[in-house]
């Protein structure tokens, strides 16, 4: 019989045990930290399985708020990681080695046998693995900035998360140095490296290519590295460690307009979905929930601690685990923060079912507007250098050095305008307030000089004083565009049509502003840089780089157009 929630008022006491075996099928034993009520009752696991140092875990959980609500809190350090042993490769053991640590939270004798997992990043994508084996003890899960399908998180569409995902896999060669050292396989001067590349990053991503990696590095801390660049497509490699599929859970997911993992997030809140799961997004990135971020501040209303969302996952979790729930919640499941508005809104779904379809087409003059372009009218043309990309300003990232410095959320991209390799399409001035709720297409007509070409496209609010800040982003990889399973080389300046997912977002463009998308080839270090040549930027020294002479078209039989999901905001009250 599963234990009743203690009351705010009773005094807790807890028994937190270090160090304890949990045995896995294969033999590999992991190691796991055990907080659980003093007095011996059975009750619910909350479990926490993280690649990461446990003592970290208390920034994502409130031990005691775990505890208030007569549930244990176990966290277990995946194999590889921490004192457990074994090695680490990421995805690969995520799901047998998930279902086995549930099942032996479940057959414990201060276990009720119910579990509910719960983590953010890393620690909410290894629940949705251990789901797909379907443990039967597994009640519900709480997911913060959740991760999608494996190959996604190095990609997109077609391009390398190269700041993020291989700034990524070196701050997790560290962890597998320091075991490389502790068995002898190792030495200082390899520590030594690594720290040099960690506080080096940005000088790394814009060097050479292959001749800059940190290849010592990364090939003894996370050797698995090696197959995220050199498998560019969807291919069987990643099919291997792809999501499996699961039977729907009750789920509660938090995630970030300005989250690299937003895409993933809101696909695996689509993806089985149960009636009672709730999914909460606001203005934020992969890290603190907090009211302001890059040059925006969100207001009060956006401050997650302020909103007690940690608190509300817990309870969730915590009445899950007692009474399994087949209704949805009364209040709408899902919770968006409308930018620009600095308030939330409600809708029963995502994309918000209300969403209209409005399209805006590119013209040859600059401008952007619902009124299709002239017959004839001629490209606009540019010239892509790889050796001299357009720099990142700001985005959906998550960089070595953090949210600050142009990495994350809103910034002025007035730091580009002297480029000539960003061209740019706006309205006149907005008479009315313009709401932006789903996901934002754009749907482009191209040509190249080069083999393969990148193309770039950013969403911006441009303010009555100028300000031009960011709201989403979008690549795609000419390549593979028809396909990220296969990969096409282009026939020069042969025109094709792209269709560029350039994201989701809930956006208020207020009347007076305008709206913009800006279209380069390059948004570095976002995406690695396209040599031009066919290949990759880890694989391309910079001598063998093309420089790329790049047309969009915006004729009438050709028209390039974005489409933006219109919401009226009342409807959804």
């Amino acid at each position: 019989m599963t234990a009743p929630a203690q009351p705010a008022s009773t005094a807790l006491r807890s028994l937190t045990e270090h160090d304890v075996p949990v045995p896995l099928r294969d033999g590999t034993v992991l190691r796991a930290v055990v907080t659980r009520p003093a007095d011996g009752a059975p009750a619910p696991v909350l479990l926490m399985r993280s690649p990461y140092p446990l003592e970290g875990t208390r920034f994502d959980v409130d031990p005691w708020g775990v505890l208030r609500r007569g549930l244990a809190l176990v966290r277990v350090s995946h194999r590889g990681t921490g004192a457990s042993a074994g090695g680490f490769e990421p995805w690969r053991d995520d799901a047998a080695d998930g279902a086995d640590v549930i099942s032996w939270c479940a057959a414990q004798p201060w276990s009720s046998g119910d579990v509910v997992t719960y983590g953010r990043s890393y620690l909410a994508q290894t629940q949705l693995f251990a789901a797909g084996e379907r443990p039967p003890a597994l009640r519900a899960m709480g997911l913060g900035v959740c991760p999608g399908d494996p190959y996604d998180v190095v990609h997109q569409d077609g391009a390398l998360l190269l700041g993020s995902g291989l700034g990524w896999a070196l701050a997790q060669a560290g962890g597998g140095l320091a075991r490389a050292a502790a068995r002898g396989e190792a030495d200082d001067a390899g520590l030594a490296r690594w720290r040099r590349a960690m506080a080096d990053f940005d000088t790394i991503v814009a060097g050479d290519g292959p001749a800059d990696l940190p290849t010592a590095v990364l090939d003894v801390g996370l050797p698995s590295w090696r197959a995220w660049v050199d498998h560019p497509a969807r291919d069987d490699w990643w099919a291997a460690r792809a999501l499996p599929v699961r039977d729907p859970l009750p789920s509660f997911y938090v995630g970030g307009w300005h989250d690299i993992f937003v895409r993933g997030t809101l696909a695996q809140f689509e993806r089985s979905r149960h009636p009672a799961s709730r999914l909460v997004v606001g203005p934020w990135g992969h890290g603190p929930g907090l009211a302001s971020l890059g040059e925006v501040h969100h207001g009060l209303e956006a401050d997650a601690l302020g909103l007690g969302l940690e608190a509300e996952m817990l309870d969730a979790l915590a009445g899950w685990v007692r009474d399994e729930p087949t209704d949805p919640p009364a209040d709408p499941p899902v919770r968006l923060f409308l930018m620009g508005a600095g308030r939330w809104i409600g809708t029963r779904a995502w994309p918000p079912p209300e969403s209209r379809d409005r399209t805006y087409f590119l013209h040859g003059d600059g401008t952007l507007a619902v009124e299709p372009p002239a017959v004839g009218a001629p490209p606009v043309t540019y010239v892509h250098d790889p050796s001299d990309p357009v720099p990142t300003l700001g985005g959906p990232n998550l960089f070595l050095r953090g949210e600050a410095a142009y990495g994350t959320g809103s910034w002025d991209q007035r730091a580009k305008d002297a480029r000539p390799d960003v061209v740019r399409f706006e309205t006149a001035p907005l008479e009315a307030d313009l709401d932006v709720v789903g996901v934002v297409r754009l749907s482009l007509v191209a040509s190249t000089s080069a083999r393969d070409a990148d193309w770039c496209a950013t969403l911006v609010d441009v303010h009555p004083d100028g300000r031009a800040l960011n709201v989403v982003d979008g690549v795609v990889r000419a390549r593979f565009a028809t396909s990220d399973t296969h990969e096409t080389l282009l026939e020069p300046d042969v025109a094709h049509r792209l269709e560029i997912e350039v994201g989701p977002t809930a956006q208020r463009f207020a009347a007076g502003h305008r709206l913009r998308v800006d279209v380069a080839s390059s948004n570095h270090p976002r995406f690695d840089v396209n040599p031009g040549t066919g290949g990759t930027w880890a694989h391309t020294p910079r001598a063998e780089h093309v420089v790329a002479h790049q047309r969009v078209h915006v004729d009438h039989d050709a028209a390039s157009y974005l489409t933006l999901p219109v919401l009226d905001v009342e409807e959804t009250r």
